[in-house]
């Protein structure tokens, strides 16, 4: 390496990113966080209402969540329908959630607006199919009538429970390889940068989703809000504590500042986000 290289990757390693910088990816990670979460809340629950009416149980969903028309003691309830129709939600997440990451992983050049579109997808959408586990077992409805119907005992449930929480750790890590290696090193080269970066690009954008009105009848920050999440603080708990190394995810390129076509992807993130937003306000049917 000559001396004018190493001058510069110097340079960029001891120079501190500019708060405007930061600011800048602030709004389009905080776009791209809301625009996701509403989509996989669409997708998820669009497959749920399918799977129902393949078993003539019909029903709708809206912003709070999807409602059957058909009472659980009715006989279109079979074993069959409980579990194909409780589970479609978290595994149709999961299965969101692995393409996203995979796109986020392998996908050489990105846009930094899509960059964070495919961040978002796929830490929501792990969220939603695992994270979803504690509010079905907090409401005592969804996944929780599926354990009860399998006769599933605590040992196991325990087992499960660990497994998943030792499952999102990694997923953390594989994110947080692809940030270190798709950013430049004076963001992230020091735990007072990173710190400052991570707080302002991906934990402010997290928390701003629990505000968001409101997939949720109670849009406030509580206990059983933030139970229901914390499969996210799972993920992101890697990123504060974890160096990778250089090597890992070499083919990634650096990416560059935010473009015209990021300001036109958060035209589309705001625009689908109203969208989906307006549809869902009245409920979500099937013919």
């Amino acid at each position: 390496m000559s001396k004018s290289a190493k001058k510069n990757v110097k340079e960029e390693k001891s120079e501190p990113v500019k708060l405007w910088k930061l600011i800048q990816l602030m709004m389009i990670s905080s776009f791209a966080a809301i625009f996701a979460f509403t989509l996989v809340f669409f997708l998820t629950h669009w497959v749920a209402l399918y799977f129902a009416y393949d078993f003539n149980i019909p029903g709708h969903f809206d912003l709070n969540g999807l409602q059957f028309d058909v009472d659980k003691s009715s006989p279109n309830w079979t074993f069959d329908a409980t579990v194909t129709i409780l589970l479609s939600r978290p595994v149709s997440a999961m299965l969101i959630a692995v393409v996203s990451l995979a796109a986020f992983m392998f996908i050489k050049r990105k846009l930094v607006s899509f960059f964070f579109f495919l961040f978002w997808m796929n830490v929501l959408s792990f969220n939603l199919a695992l994270g979803g586990l504690v509010d079905d077992a907090i409401t005592g409805s969804g996944t929780y009538d599926v354990l009860l119907l399998m006769k599933m005992n605590l040992t196991a449930v325990v087992f499960s429970s660990l497994v998943m929480v030792y499952f999102l750790y990694r997923v953390g890590m594989i994110n947080y390889f692809v940030i270190w290696t798709s950013f430049p090193k004076n963001y992230l080269n020091n735990w007072q940068a990173r710190s400052v970066f991570l707080t302002m690009v991906i934990v402010f954008p997290w928390l701003l989703l629990f505000a968001f009105p409101s997939f949720d009848s109670e849009s406030h920050y509580s206990l059983i809000s933030f139970l229901k999440n914390a499969s996210v603080l799972i993920i992101l708990l890697p990123m504060f504590i974890v160096k990778p190394k250089d090597a890992f995810l070499s083919h990634l390129e650096t990416l560059e500042q935010p473009q015209k076509f990021d300001r036109l992807n958060l035209v589309l993130f705001a625009t689908g986000t109203f969208l989906l937003y307006y549809f869902m306000v009245d409920g979500v049917y099937l013919a």
